[in-house]
């Protein structure tokens, strides 16, 4: 494993995966594109769509590449807008890849394109979830060739294999849904190319419409539990 391998599973990393850990993987295919989230099965969660730099309470960005990285942030440097691409029109290639609205997510250190032959500013990039999730998912376009997922940072296998709806090649991909079992969290999910001979490099991918089950944070959790031994309280007062 390359330096830069080592970097990228490191910061995918937030906690160790746990070695009875269960998931399951949804996909929807090309036709399912724009579907509503009740359809790809998000309907409830915390959506972050990129339409602005900052992000959704809950959710951290970064990429890991061997021309730089951009650290784990809520706060993304650029917008990325699909038909402002200089570089070219894979981004826009089968209808575009935004899933909603007019921008995502790309996976380069500055959240805008970089030369399509420029492989090494393309690199892997990671959502992260703060205090983990149960279920996450996310938009795919332009992944032309074959990628590795990781969960917590440990490898779950390919995308051709955990999201058979998807077509690997240049457009849009789908929508693609993790979901933890057995009190199991996802704190981190990472795509990597697989590409041999580019050292998990060089492919660029295109993200939009992450939907998380958002974790009440600890204060939340005491004003819950306050409100309950409260009705307790009244109804073994009756």
């Amino acid at each position: 494993m390359t330096t830069y391998q080592k970097t990228a599973l490191a910061l995918a990393l937030a906690t160790s995966a746990s070695a009875n850990a269960s998931y399951t993987f949804t996909s929807f295919g090309p036709a399912s594109w724009g579907a509503s989230d009740a359809t790809v099965g998000v309907a409830g969660y915390t959506i972050e769509n990129f339409e602005d730099v900052n992000l959704v309470s809950g959710l951290q960005v970064g990429v890991v590449s061997p021309n730089g990285n951009l650290a784990p942030t809520s706060t993304l440097p650029n917008t990325f807008k699909p038909s402002d691409d200089g570089f070219g029109t894979a981004f826009t290639i089968g209808g575009g890849g935004v899933w909603d609205g007019e921008h995502g997510v790309i996976n380069t250190r500055t959240n805008q394109t970089f030369s399509y032959g420029e492989s090494n500013s393309w690199g892997n990039l990671s959502f992260y979830f703060t205090g983990g999730t149960s279920s996450a998912g996310f938009s795919v376009q332009q992944m032309d060739r074959d990628a590795e997922i990781y969960v917590n940072g440990t490898l779950k296998g390919l995308v051709s294999s955990l999201a058979p709806n998807f077509v690997v090649n240049g457009g849009r991909q789908g929508y693609l849904r993790i979901d933890a079992s057995g009190g199991d969290m996802i704190n981190s999910i990472t795509l990597r190319d697989n590409t041999p001979g580019t050292n998990g490099f060089s492919d660029g991918y295109m993200f939009d419409h992450v939907a998380f089950k958002a974790v009440p944070e600890p204060a939340t959790m005491v004003v819950l539990g306050g409100g309950l031994l409260a009705v307790l309280k009244r109804r073994k007062s009756r």
